[in-house]
């Protein structure tokens, strides 16, 4: 197998096991807003989806089909659970809607980033993205506030939504300084 492409996305690369752990998650996402009114079993889902998480990145590294392209789906696939899941419990009264403005503070820079990350992709100009350690810390503060929301510990729910949004707020502020640090480079 050739090494991956930086900025290139392949179906190719995912046709493979780790590939498909990570299809059962994006289908554990789809179908989360369906399953949120029975919280033991939205909670057995969710907990399904976090182990193949990390399930897809072991299996691409123990196989060597590590990828851009996988990297990417695995992002996605990430935010699309957890919108999709915040969603669901703000519809069913589980959370207010304000704390997705701190569980998302990450993905909101990244929207904003947007445009410039496109136009530099389209110019051949792409960075393999890594997460950071905040980035790290956000995705676990991120899902122990989801798993006590489903338990019904808001109290406790609510104090890691702000440690979500504190770390959050420094993964993106790192993500961001390293986009602008990779465009002054290319002047």
């Amino acid at each position: 197998m050739s090494p991956p492409q930086r900025g290139v996305l392949r179906f190719s690369d995912i046709a493979n096991l780790a590939g498909a752990i990570t299809a059962g998650r994006l289908l554990i996402a789809v179908i989360f807003p369906f399953l949120i009114h029975d919280l033991t079993l939205a909670l057995a889902a969710y907990l399904l989806a976090i182990v193949s998480d990390v399930a897809d990145g072991t299996v691409a590294r123990w196989t060597h089909t590590e990828s851009h392209t996988g990297a990417v789906a695995d992002g996605w696939v990430d935010k699309i659970l957890h919108i999709n899941g915040a969603w669901a419990m703000v519809v069913h009264d589980l959370m207010p809607a304000w704390w997705m403005w701190l569980w998302f503070t990450r993905e909101i820079v990244q929207w904003i980033m947007l445009p410039a990350l496109l136009a530099d992709f389209r110019q051949g100009h792409v960075r393999t993205y890594t997460t950071n350690l905040a980035g790290r810390v956000t995705a676990v503060l991120l899902c122990a506030a989801f798993t006590l929301t489903l338990l019904g510990q808001t109290a406790a729910a609510e104090v890691l939504t702000w440690a979500v949004g504190i770390a959050g707020s420094a993964a993106a502020a790192r993500y961001l300084s390293r986009a602008l640090d990779d465009r002054s480079k290319l002047r």
